[in-house]
Order: structure tokens, then sequence, then C-alpha cells
């Protein structure tokens, strides 16, 4: 009978080395990772997790106690971890058999690349909003993924093998990244593997230069990626208050990311806690000033709490960030309304109307009569009451 390839010789023959494997935060993670226990010990246990190096940390168990939570709020039933475990160490030995002597990191990544989405058949699927897309059970089982549920696989496959591989993050995507020894190499999982240089994220995402985004992302970080998205999927389901509580997990893990705090601010914001909205969107800013999107959400907040002023300020500053921003544009048309400055409402009015906008019939009956009437120089607060100018930016 054919023996298996030798997996430590394989990463010896990588140049890695083998203590990241061994030592007793992978027991501790394990036990974490597998425990039965209500919201608060699981909290606790993620806490616990959070303050300990990435040298440290475990990927996959850490991952089953966070996706667990997910699948149990989402679907009601459990996480299989015996499972994921089982099948990445399936796929680990059969990328470990085409690797021994190899060097060259490439060549380790095409070996992935192979195993993955030649061999094992996963594809590559962009609904962000399908659960069953980042569950990692589910992810195996139908061999689909989203950029969040392939790259957390392949990041397993690579601390199983002993490859330095870490994540990345560019707003709505994640992806892969070897960087050892000066040589860098994305790995982006929505094409397969295929190797992106950081210009082809920065023009595809519109990320610019100076924004928080394109860097190397350790374990840790990365977990936070993962529970923020699982903070989304239970937002998206008006589970809000079990969102808030991931949410905070999240920023444990990854304080620097700037969507933790945008998405929780779109949670307080649903629930009406505007001040809440308020504080979480202004710390994704002092992260990211260029978030329009936490811009034109708390242009909206500040203006349905009575800070109008404040309000038209932050939609400002949205559009100048992104002249096609189409609910900032309606934000402000709606909050010059609300203000009776019906001439510099019209003026955003009609190119958020050019743009597909819709607005309230009282609104576009007081415009056109102003509008008729010639008199867009005035500020008057005569005329039906317009819609309030606050709204939740999905």
């Amino acid at each position: 009978m054919r023996s298996k390839p030798n997996i430590f010789y394989v990463l010896l023959s990588l140049g890695v080395t083998l203590s990241a494997l061994a030592g007793p935060s992978l027991v501790f993670a394990r036990a974490a990772g597998t425990a039965k226990g209500d919201a608060q010990s699981m909290q606790e246990s993620l806490e616990r997790i959070s303050r300990r190096p990435d040298t440290e940390i475990s990927l996959l168990p850490v991952l089953f106690l966070a996706s667990g939570e997910g699948v149990r709020k989402l679907t009601g039933r459990t996480m299989d971890a015996g499972f994921v475990e089982k099948e990445i160490d399936r796929i680990a030995w059969r990328v470990s058999a085409s690797l021994v002597g190899a060097r060259e990191p490439r060549r380790a990544i095409a070996a992935i690349n192979q195993a993955l989405f030649g061999d094992e058949g996963f594809v590559y699927d962009s609904a962000a909003g399908e659960a069953n897309n980042y569950l990692l059970d589910r992810v195996i089982a139908q061999k689909r993924g989203n950029c969040l549920g392939l790259t957390f696989i392949y990041l397993a496959l690579g601390e199983r093998l002993g490859i330095p591989l870490q994540g990345a993050y560019v707003p709505t995507h994640c992806f892969a990244r070897y960087e050892e020894n000066g040589v860098r190499i994305n790995i982006e999982t929505g094409e397969k593997g295929a190797e992106r240089d950081d210009r082809w994220y920065a023009w595809k995402f519109k990320v610019g230069e100076g924004r928080p985004y394109l860097q190397a992302l350790g374990k840790r970080e990365m977990i936070g990626v993962y529970l923020k998205s699982l903070g989304a999927a239970l937002s998206r389901r008006g589970m809000e208050e079990d969102a808030l509580r991931v949410y905070r997990r999240a920023a444990l893990f990854s304080p620097g990311l700037p969507d933790v705090y945008y998405n929780a601010g779109v949670s307080y914001q649903k629930l009406g806690k505007n001040d809440d909205a308020v504080a979480q969107y202004r710390k994704a800013l002092a992260l990211d000033p260029d978030l329009e999107i936490a811009r034109g959400n708390l242009g909206a907040t500040l203006c349905s709490w009575g800070k109008v002023e404040e309000g038209i300020q932050e939609f400002l500053k949205a559009i100048e960030i992104n002249p096609e921003n189409i609910k900032a544009r309606a934000g402000l048309a709606k909050a010059y309304f609300s203000q009776g400055a019906y001439r510099e409402s019209i003026a955003h009015f009609d190119r958020a109307m050019a743009q597909g906008c819709n607005f309230d019939p009282s609104m576009l009956e007081v415009l056109a009569r102003y509008r008729a009437a010639g008199d867009l120089s005035s500020r008057h607060g005569s005329g039906p009451p317009g819609p309030s100018p606050g709204r939740v930016f999905e």
C-alpha cells in the first residue's frame, strides 16, 4: 500500500519552521471551537483568543467558533467542525504530494490552485448575501464559495501545509496573499487563484492611495473580517442586536477595519439609536475618511436627529469623494428642502432624478411650484412639509 507523503518533510523543504503547528494555543483554540455553551461563554472564548499573538492562534478552530454561531443563528443547525477538519486535511495531503522537494512559492500556490479549483472543482459564487457561500462546512460540501469562503479555505490549507499565507481586504472583497523574503503574490480566489497585483485591486475596487486597505492581514485580522461578514448576514435578517454583538467581537480581532464600525453604525441606525450610530460612523471615518457610504449614512443620521446643518456638511463631503453617489445627493436634496432652501435643493434634486432616484410626491409638488414661479432664490418654509431627510442608506 502506498503511504501518504511526509507532510513535515514537505514543510521543511519549503523552508518553513514547525513551531507554529504545536503548543497550548492549538489545544485551547480547539476546545473553544468545540465547546457547547451560551453566547456569553462564546464571547469570552473569542475575547481570550483575540488577546493572543497571531503566532499563537490556530485559524480553523477559531473559525469554527465564529462561523458556528452564524450557522446556529442563520440556519438553526450546528457546525460540522469534524467534517471541515477532515476535508482540509485530505486536500492538504493532496497538495503535499506534489510539493515534495519544492521550494519555489509559486509552485506551492499552483499546487493549491490545482487541488482546490482543478481536482476538487471548487467554484466562485459572487453572491455575498448567501450564507452558504462563506459558512465553511457548506462551502466544502457544495464546493462553492464567495471570496470570503474560498479565501478562508485557502488560508486554512496554507496553515495546514505551513505555507506563509495571509489575507488582504478591500471594501466588499478579500483575497489570499503570500508574502515572505521580499516576495509578494496576491492570490485571487475569485479567479481560481490567479495572481493579481495591488494596482489591479486598487483600480477594480476604487481604492485610492493612503486608504487602510491592501495591507497584509494576519489570522486575527482576517477573523475580524469574517466576523464582520457574519454580523452583516444577521443584520440582513433584521437581527440587529445579534449583529451588534458579532461586530463588537470583530472589533476585538480587527480594530483597524473601518467596515466593522460602519456596519455597526447601520445596525444602530436601524434601531433608532442615533447617538450610537453617529459614534460608530465617526470611528469608521477616522480610519478611512474617504469611506463615502459612511459619510452618507452619517449625514442621514444627523439630519434625522435634527442636526441638519451637520448632516449637509457630511453629504457634501460624500459627493466630493464621489459625485455619482446618488444616495448622498438625494439626502442632500432632502436636507436643503427641509430647511426651505429650494434653490439648493433643486440643484441636487435634478442630479438625483437624472440618476433614477425617486422622491416623495409632496416634495415634487413644492419644488415644481417654486420652479414654475421662477422663485429659485427664495428660502421659504411655507408649503407642504417635505419628507424627513434622514434615511438608512443600505
